[in-house]
């Protein structure tokens, strides 16, 4: 169970990692991130960017509390699979939808099904044991 708890942590640090690059995501960082292309100057479009790394973080911070007591919170291992799965299907789908290239997307919803396979693997393991 010590790898499925240090495995989550890193996933927690990935996901506030993330947040953080939203919360001050600028035209610098798109152009470091090479997608300078997707970068809107809108002011809408910066709070919703912010919002979302709140959101990002918010995940994180929640994976990471979940990490400290497996079994404690594993009731919510099912919700988050389905979650992670759901957010990865908007997020291929969206991607696909409006043309975008997959390189904008790919690692994103990639990232959420790895993220609910783990969830999944993590509530089966528990289950078994119970």
């Amino acid at each position: 169970m010590n790898g499925r708890k240090r495995m989550l942590q890193i996933f927690s640090v990935l996901f506030i990692f993330g947040g953080i690059v939203r919360l001050f995501a600028n035209r610098t960082i798109f152009n470091i991130l090479h997608m300078e292309e997707l970068w809107v100057e809108h002011a809408y479009f910066i709070y919703i960017y912010r919002v979302l790394g709140s959101f990002v973080i918010l995940t994180g911070l929640i994976l990471f509390v979940i990490s400290k007591s497996l079994e404690k919170y594993s009731n919510l291992y099912f919700v988050l699979t389905i979650g992670f799965v759901l957010i990865g299907l908007v997020m291929l789908v969206t991607g696909v939808l409006l043309k975008l290239p997959l390189i904008f997307y790919f690692t994103d919803f990639v990232f959420c099904f790895i993220v609910a396979w783990s969830m999944n693997a993590m509530r089966a393991k528990l289950k078994q044991k119970h």
